[in-house]
């Protein structure tokens, strides 16, 4: 680093910032990330941590579904959405989402992205999808075959 960097980049070497996850108070360009171009902007830096990213990087990655968990589970369900059993993914890379247990995140199924938008609206509210269910087949059109 030559010493003209230095000197642009002084203003910022006693700033600190207090991290929105730990809440703790840390030297900005030893203590965040750069997430934008302008090194030369406090706005430049990341309002997480390193050591809180890190973390939450690490966790994410722990929470994947591994490829071979993956293939039997689609496998188990023949190729078709867990809950209306489609065949057609919905997602960016032709691939069902994996639906996770909102208490555990333990996996309980792959779902294509139509059931998997829905089941992140109703959640675990059981009441709920039953009163709609109900509220369907009240106002269900019955067509006849002749």
């Amino acid at each position: 680093m030559n010493l003209d960097d230095q000197l642009e980049l002084g203003h910022l070497l006693l700033q600190e910032r207090k991290c929105r996850s730990c809440g703790e108070e840390k030297n900005l360009i030893d203590g965040y990330y750069r997430t934008r171009k302008n090194d030369k902007l406090p706005s430049s830096y990341s309002y997480e941590c390193k050591e809180c990213t890190v973390k939450r990087v690490v966790t994410n990655r722990k929470i994947r579904v591994k490829f071979t968990d993956y293939s039997m589970m689609i496998a188990h369900q023949n190729n078709r959405c867990a809950v209306c059993e489609t065949l057609q993914e919905g997602r960016k890379y032709n691939s069902f989402k994996v639906d996770r247990d909102p208490k555990t995140n333990a996996p309980r199924g792959l779902v294509c992205k139509r059931c998997y938008l829905l089941l992140r609206q109703v959640g675990t509210d059981l009441h709920t999808l039953e009163s709609m269910i109900k509220y369907l087949s009240k106002h269900e059109v019955r067509h006849e075959t002749n």
